[in-house]
Order: C-alpha cells, then structure tokens, then sequence
C-alpha cells in the first residue's frame, strides 16, 4: 500500500479497503498521542494546545483519505470538508474552554455531538460501505478494476 499517496495526495481513486486503513492508522495515531499527551501534560492548557496541534497536523491525511474515497464515489472531495470544518471547530471550541467539559455538558457540546454522529453515520455509509463508482469516472479509474479488493 502506498502510504504517501493515501495521507498527502488528493487527486485519484481509493476504495473502501484503503479507506478503512487510513481512517484507522488516523485514529490510532490520535488515541496515542492524546494518551501520551493526557498522562504527561493532562487537561491543562499546555495539553490542550497540544492536542490542538496534534489535531491540525492529522486533518490534511484525514482530508486527503476521504477525499479520494468520496472522488471513488463520484463526488467532489469538498464533501470531506464537512467532518474536517466540523472536527476543527470543535478544536478550536474546546480549545478555548467553551466545549468539551464532559463532567458538565452545555449546549452546544449537545449540538456538536448530534452533528458529529449525524457527519459520522453519513461518513460510514458514504465512505465506509458502499462500493465506488463502478467503472472509471471523473476523477480516474475504478481502484477494484486493479486490485481486486473491494
């Protein structure tokens, strides 16, 4: 697998397989970092900003995997900025204090919530489980006509 092309190109094709790789070794290197930064720095303000960036850094590969995949889809990969716009909103949010207090929920921690699980659902039956585009399309040839994975 081409790990170059999955996190930092943009143009092309990925089908679901390469899809579920990338979002996974996204997430698992969040959960790792957020761990390692929550023992050693904890919800100080340091930690937080590191957390932020850890975030920033992730959001390009994050953009690019799913980019791709909506483009399999035969869709244009703005629709990604959807989950990213979302996601670095609420970095920003909680970054400042104003959300992500899970002792003490407020409003708008609900309303992002509601959002992130509406995104996340419209995410795994978008990206996740249906198949691309059958065929080449707009944005290149179908990735199964090469593999042979789905």
């Amino acid at each position: 697998m081409d790990f170059n092309y999955l996190f930092t190109l943009l143009d092309g094709r990925i089908n679901r397989a390469k899809w579920w790789t990338g979002v996974i070794v996204i997430a698992v290197v969040a959960i790792v970092v957020g761990l390692i930064v929550g023992l050693i720095l904890g919800d100080s303000v340091a930690g937080r900003i590191v957390i932020f960036i850890v975030q920033l850094i992730l959001l390009y590969p994050g953009y690019a995997v799913s980019a791709k995949r909506f483009q399999d889809r035969n869709k244009p990969a703005m629709y990604a900025l959807v989950g990213i716009a979302l996601g670095l909103l609420y970095s920003l949010l909680t970054l400042f204090g104003v959300v992500g207090n899970p002792q003490q929920m407020g409003v708008l921690d609900w309303v992002f919530s509601v959002a992130f699980i509406a995104v996340g659902i419209w995410y795994l039956i978008e990206l996740g489980i249906l198949r691309g585009t059958a065929g080449p399309n707009q944005y290149g040839p179908d990735p199964l006509a090469s593999s042979g994975t789905s």
